[in-house]
């Protein structure tokens, strides 16, 4: 009985999260096709690397506060301290916003090949700012999982009718841009009247509680760009040393994997609560550790076996003419979505355990190996030379993470300390962990 109802906590969290997702994911669905038939191959491929460019911008701001943010919200002693928790971690956003603003635009001037775009950069930035009120970590920290949906959804349909409105030939390239960015500004819009009811209270941020948010971060941030680096640098790359086509070709077949990593990651960040549960009050069968790690890398592998097999008949008929050599491609991505599961599964262990060094060293591992094997790849076999990059180089990645886990977990004596950790950092310290969050 414990176990079913441990089950049914976990899969009523999932369930809201993925069904706010899969919801959500009507954008993206509809918008795909909609944009490649109006913008055109070579419009629609100059989209997807400015989008992609703009991606690191977004995932500077996010730093690994998904992460880190969560944890310390779920372990945080009352409503106080959980609310000093978000602001200082906010306050801490829009100072990696401004600072990573500021270098984009000045490098996008600078490089003759993104000064032609400098214009489209800058409303992705000013739309990004926006959206910074509704991080993921929020309503996932405060535990409004079915809130935390409605809203995700609710925002994109909201987007999703901007474009339609406004995007209707090649030269709408800005607008496409902007709206794509728009939902969580949207959400920042409707999120925090209702939070300021009830849930949370106004506590004044201080310099030093922001910096101690991206101290303990730190690894963290390290493994965002490590995934920044695998998922934005092989659009980038093929618009650098291919052909805008073979940009497009990459571009479209990725909204399909991320249209699944988007669902399933949040539903694996969404899962960090009861993780940190389950580690740190051995609470046996009803928040076991291995049922909610094989659940996430479950819903993984359905997700890349579905894309795989649905690919030669859906992507030729949703994409429309001139996208055939999208369908090899997206079963690469596919393959490559079963492969980041076991990624999602080992990391959101080692993290809940407060083991960020390590999954940032795993992610870099990966990171540089993407490199050094993508330009070439993507050099001479295009597109499908790319996907395959990155399903080489998630696979390192997973080695690594499994590697390092087995290492810390008989360091640990069975990963039953959720404090324990071989890098101790700022949570570790309870004087500056309330000197931070108190203003």
């Amino acid at each position: 009985m414990k176990f079913l109802a441990g089950m049914r906590g976990l899969g009523s969290d999932a369930l809201a999260v993925g069904l706010g997702q899969f919801a959500a994911f009507i954008y993206p669905i509809i918008s795909l096709p909609m944009l490649t038939r109006l913008l055109g191959v070579s419009a629609f491929g100059r989209l997807v690397i400015v989008v992609a460019v703009l991606q690191l911008l977004v995932r500077l701001c996010d730093y690994g506060f998904s992460v880190s943010a969560v944890r310390r919200m779920a372990t945080a002693e009352d409503e106080r301290v959980r609310s000093g928790v978000v602001f200082s971690t906010l306050l801490a956003v829009f100072m990696l916003w401004f600072s990573g603003a500021a270098v984009l635009l000045v490098v996008a001037s600078m490089v003759p090949a993104l000064r032609g775009n400098l214009s489209l950069y800058l409303v992705g930035a000013l739309v990004i700012v926006g959206g910074l009120g509704f991080p993921s970590w929020l309503l996932q920290g405060l535990r409004r999982m079915r809130l935390f949906a409605v809203i995700t959804a609710a925002s994109r349909g909201l987007a999703l009718i901007g474009l339609v409105l406004t995007v209707h030939s090649p030269g709408d390239v800005g607008w496409a841009i902007a709206w794509q960015f728009a939902p969580p500004t949207i959400a920042t819009i409707i999120v925090w009247p209702i939070l300021l009811r009830g849930g949370i209270r106004w506590v004044r941020p201080t310099w030093k509680s922001a910096l101690f948010a991206l101290v303990d971060g730190r690894h963290l941030f390290v493994s965002s760009i490590a995934q920044s680096i695998m998922s934005s640098a092989p659009v980038v790359v093929l618009g650098l040393v291919s052909t805008p086509v073979n940009a497009a070709h990459y571009g479209a077949a990725e909204r399909f994997g991320n249209a699944g990593r988007g669902v399933l990651f949040t539903v694996t960040d969404a899962m960090m609560p009861r993780m940190v549960d389950a580690r740190s009050r051995k609470s046996g069968a009803v928040n076991s550790p291995l049922a909610i790690m094989s659940a996430v890398f479950a819903l993984f592998a359905l997700g890349g076996l579905g894309l795989i097999l649905t690919a030669p008949l859906f992507v030729p008929w949703y994409l429309g003419p001139g996208y055939d050599d999208v369908v090899p491609v997206t079963q690469i991505i596919g393959l490559a979505l079963i492969v980041s599961g076991g990624i999602s599964t080992l990391m959101l262990d080692l993290n809940a355990r407060h083991f960020y060094s390590q999954t940032a060293a795993a992610m870099m591992v990966g990171a540089m190996i993407h490199i050094v094997i993508l330009i070439p790849m993507a050099l001479v076999f295009g597109a499908f030379g790319a996907a395959w990059a990155l399903v080489i180089s998630e696979a390192v990645v997973v080695l690594v993470m499994g590697v390092l886990s087995w290492r810390k977990g008989r360091e640990s004596a069975g990963f039953t300390d959720v404090r324990a950790s071989s890098d101790p950092g700022p949570t570790d310290n309870p004087p500056d962990r309330e000197g931070a969050t108190r203003s």
